[in-house]
This record gives C-alpha cells, structure tokens and sequence, in this order.
C-alpha cells in the first residue's frame, strides 16, 4: 500500500512538498520512519548549509522523475546521523555514511516490499554517490574504478545523483560532475578502441 503512494510521490513534479507534509503529519513514521532522524539535524560543516532534511529535500526536487533515480535521492544520506561524529574543530563529518546509507536503503526498501532488481539499482547508485572518494580518484586508474564499481550502464544515472547532491549544498562546484564526466567519455572511448 504504501510502496504505491510512495512511487507517485517520487514520480511528482516537486515531492518534497508532499514528504515535508508526511512528515509534518506523522504519517511518515509508517512509512519511512528513519527520515523523522534528518529534520533539524545540524551537520556541522560549512559545506551543508541545511539538515540533512531539507538538504535530501533539496536533492530530491533537482533529480528527473525517474523513480530509482529519486528513491536513491531520498535515501542517499538516511544514515548520516549514525554516522555523525565532531572533530576538535566543532567540524562534523559522516565518515562511510555513502556505505551505511546503502544498507539502509536495502532494509527499508525490502520492508517496502520493491523488487531485487530495483533495491540493488538504488544501492549502488546511493553506495557510490560520496563525491569526496571520487575526486581523490580522478585519474585513469580511479574513473577505471569508478566506472567498474557503478556500473558503466549507470553512469549517467549516477553523474545526475552527484550533480543533484552537490546542488543541495552551500558552497559547491558543480563542474567536478563535468571533469568526472569528461574523464568517464574520455575512459570508455580507450576502451572500445
């Protein structure tokens, strides 16, 4: 039942109105109760000038309507208050939150009752989102890597995951998707010769 609402929520021309109006009435907590942990969850870095909440709402609303695309927005930061540790500097950082967020995901989408097929798209695009680990990989060797984790049938999919998360943020370049792009078009064009 809830899968169902849920799908044509995601699939909507703006779905953080209806999450925001869920959460708002509780009814989230029968649904996907983890995201009650995001509102008003302060992260700690100047890289984040929202909650985790509205910084996922945000990712959400800048993602195409493709349903595993924002399943993945939804849930690509669920975990980050587990994982959510101060630095001497009052700094906060998420250490592996991109590989726990991931397993999550799997938990509440099997509650949820989605397809293999569908859980381990949003897995992997959610396993592989964390820019940071990329852009210290953005060599031959790394996009090789990358390419191999993700998938090369993923690739735009998961360029869009990124560009949609880094729009969600204060501060942020958004031309690090296009030299990861470039360097991915660049890598697979070596390939097939």
């Amino acid at each position: 039942m809830y899968k169902n609402i849920l799908d044509e929520i995601l699939l909507s021309d703006k779905p953080s109105g209806c999450i925001y109006r869920l959460i708002e009435t509780g009814e989230m907590n029968n649904i996907i109760p983890e995201l009650m942990d995001l509102k008003g969850f302060d992260q700690h870095t100047p890289y984040h000038d929202k909650d985790v909440l509205d910084h996922t709402m945000a990712v959400l609303d800048a993602i195409k309507p493709n349903l595993h695309l924002r399943m993945a927005a939804l849930l690509h930061d669920i975990s980050k208050p587990a994982c959510f540790t101060v630095d001497e500097k009052g700094r906060g950082h998420f250490y592996g939150h991109h590989i726990k967020s991931a397993d999550e995901a799997e938990k509440i989408l099997k509650r949820l009752e989605y397809d293999e097929d569908f859980i381990n798209e949003v897995k992997i695009l959610i396993k592989y989102h964390y820019i940071k680990e990329i852009v210290s990989n953005v060599k031959e060797k790394g996009i090789k890597k990358f390419i191999d984790s993700v998938g090369e049938e993923r690739l735009d999919d998961m360029l869009e995951l990124i560009r949609a998360d880094m729009m969600g943020k204060a501060n942020t370049d958004t031309e690090v998707v296009q030299k990861l792009k470039n360097l991915s078009d660049e890598y697979l064009r070596k390939k097939a010769d």
